[in-house]
């Protein structure tokens, strides 16, 4: 059990900050429609994810919560589900159970947690209706935003940060200290598990990204999202009675994010013959992601080795999704969130002092990303179904219509 001082006011002002997660991660991947889809995703995840963290979300990522932080206010925040019937069950938790529709949650704390878990949870959201516009209707990117928002990101929120079985698989499993991620870069990791599944079903060799760099989008929204990073980073007191420092991982976080500008900057010189803000906004992004995970427990060397070969990473999986593949990734979307935040969790395990640590990494990497391609697989097939059917039962109709009267039309 951890023991906790007085709830500070201060970290609302890091939650002010960082409800521009949304609208910067939107802007860093906008494309030639840019205007028009910021305006709308953007507010969209939000409103979205408010509600689903009201109704289910917060119940699922801190439902048992108050068996890791002792605390008043989240005392009756205690039952973690387990499918396990025998055994060690509080090692293998899999979702909180209490607290829906935010019923057992009217406290200060209770609050700045539903707060600090908004900016990642609807940026998630975000992301995966980013990863299916153009390819399916608005109703169905708003629903798997909504899948997202109600379940999916709660999910990874227990696992990594709130007492679920990846920060238990020290206990359970011998593999170090559990599976470590101060940051959040694993909601980063559910998204591009989503836009992989999401570029796998559709393929599209037909639209293509713009030819030009016109940068102004992608820098203003890599600039928001390094600051919105940073306040919700300050912005949980999870990580300061976990005994984390989040001034010095945004300190490391900005090194990393240099290191991949720098190499995006290079490289878009390079290539273009000019410096390329977007090569060198998207690089940037991509090496903060890749460290947000262990950003408290590096030196500032090893940050920015993080972040230049973060942004090696994505300069090559663009190489090969848009000139190997030939598909459309709308603003790299899957190049610049999944492969990134993927190599930054699994470093983590080199660094941490524990041993097996690596093996809590993979373990953790793996479950989250699978969880997110699959469930948007399912869900994808089960919208081709549907359309299938809707087709078939229009060429039926349109086949059974009675042929008009030719004597009588001639009359």
């Amino acid at each position: 059990m951890l023991e906790s001082a007085s709830l500070p006011l201060w970290p609302l002002l890091a939650v002010a900050l960082s409800l521009f997660a949304p609208l910067g991660a939107s802007l860093l991947v906008a494309d030639e429609d840019a205007p028009r889809r910021v305006g709308t995703i953007s507010l969209v995840a939000l409103l979205i994810t408010l509600v689903g963290y009201a109704a289910t979300g917060f119940a699922i990522h801190f439902g048992g919560i108050g068996i890791l932080i002792d605390h008043p206010d989240v005392a009756t925040l205690v039952w973690e589900w387990t499918p396990l019937k025998h055994g060690q069950l509080s090692f293998w938790g899999v979702a909180g159970w209490m607290g829906f529709g935010m019923a057992e949650s009217q406290s200060p704390l209770a609050a700045l947690l539903f707060l600090s878990a908004l900016p990642l949870a609807a940026t998630a959201s975000l992301l995966a209706m980013t990863a299916l516009w153009k390819r399916t209707s608005a109703a169905e990117g708003i629903f798997m935003a909504a899948l997202i928002a109600f379940v999916l990101a709660p999910l990874v929120g227990n696992w990594t940060q709130a007492g679920g079985w990846l920060m238990h698989l020290g206990q359970s499993l011998g593999a170090g200290d559990g599976y470590l991620d101060f940051g959040g870069a694993s909601f980063f990791l559910l998204a591009g598990g989503v836009a992989l599944a999401a570029l796998l079903a559709f393929r599209d060799t037909r639209l293509q990204p713009p030819t030009t760099d016109d940068g102004l989008f992608p820098a203003l929204g890599a600039s928001l999202l390094i600051i919105a990073s940073i306040g919700w980073i300050i912005a949980s007191p999870l990580q300061l009675w976990m005994g984390s420092s989040p001034i010095q991982g945004a300190l490391n976080g900005l090194l990393a994010l240099t290191a991949g500008g720098l190499i995006g900057l290079a490289y878009s010189w390079f290539i273009l013959g000019e410096p390329g803000v977007t090569w060198t906004s998207r690089c940037a992004a991509a090496g903060w992601v890749a460290a947000l995970a262990a950003i408290p427990w590096i030196s500032p060397l090893q940050s920015m080795l993080i972040g230049a070969v973060a942004a090696w990473i994505y300069i090559m999986v663009v190489w090969l999704v848009r000139e190997l593949l030939g598909w459309y990734d709308p603003g790299d979307l899957f190049s610049v969130f999944g492969p990134p935040a993927g190599w930054g969790l699994l470093v983590a395990g080199f660094f941490a002092p524990s041993k097996g640590q690596f093996r809590a990494q993979i373990i953790g990497v793996a479950s989250i990303f699978l969880l997110a391609f699959f469930v948007t697989s399912i869900y994808l097939m089960v919208i081709y179904l549907i359309h299938s059917i809707a087709d078939a039962k229009r060429r039926a109709e349109t086949i059974s219509e009675p042929e008009p009267d030719t004597f009588l039309s001639e009359q």
